[in-house]
């Protein structure tokens, strides 16, 4: 039998629990994000170690919600955060994957000036126009993606390889995500208490540990860093 795995304690107590290394984590993901691709290099090394932060704090989310007993409203909050940032770790692999496979958008022309002119009456109605000047540059520039962009040409490329169940999960959990904005709620039942439950979480962890483990990772030998997503 394998040994119990130690439990989150306080501070002074005789042993404590670690999550995975972050030297370990980042080895996996350095078999994908390489250099030698049209994903900037300059952008390459900040991406690969906040992926692996968050990935170490998920892994302790996991663990918080394993090991503490919460008040409902505290464990829904936690999962609300495993979901946010699961989803962050999914959007950034998707970015690069887009970028690196050069399917990024881009383009030539970027804003120069605004021109606001005064305001001026038509009839009983009060209007004002604006005018915006672009420059040409030299050469393309890659322009930001919102996750939904990401996630439909990662799709339609298959870019995580012929994994439907997966693309459809990663769709769920990033309408999911978007509920971070608080305001934006429908009716009187649209509250994170109620959004997110063990089915949240669920999704979340078989989402992220689809993305960590598809095909694009296979020469990995560090794959058990995420099996707790798995269990």
């Amino acid at each position: 039998m394998p040994p119990t795995s130690p439990k989150l304690t306080l501070s002074n107590a005789p042993t404590r629990w670690y999550p995975y290394s972050v030297t370990g984590i980042e080895a996996h993901l350095g078999f994908l994000l390489v250099n030698g691709t049209t994903f900037p290099e300059d952008k390459l090394s900040p991406l690969k170690k906040n992926l692996t932060y968050n990935l170490q704090y998920i892994e302790f989310l996991d663990r918080v919600i394993k090991d503490i007993s919460l008040t409902s409203v505290l464990q829904a909050l936690n999962i609300k955060s495993f979901v946010i940032h699961s989803a962050a770790v999914i959007e950034g692999i998707y970015n690069y994957l887009v970028i690196s496979t050069g399917n990024g958008n881009s383009t030539q022309w970027q804003s120069s000036k605004k021109f606001q002119c005064s305001p001026y009456a038509i009839d009983t109605n009060t209007f004002m126009h604006e005018t915006e000047v672009f420059i040409k540059l030299a050469s393309p520039v890659i322009t930001e993606m919102t996750f939904d962009q990401l996630a439909k040409k990662v799709e339609s490329k298959k870019l995580l390889g012929e994994v439907p169940d997966l693309y459809a999960k990663i769709s769920r959990l990033r309408k999911l995500r978007n509920k971070i904005h608080l305001s934006g709620v429908n009716d009187s039942t649209d509250t994170d208490y109620y959004n997110y439950s063990t089915a949240q979480l669920n999704l979340a962890k078989s989402s992220l540990y689809g993305v960590l483990t598809c095909s694009l990772f296979t020469t990995s030998p560090l794959m058990r860093c995420f099996d707790y997503l798995n269990e």
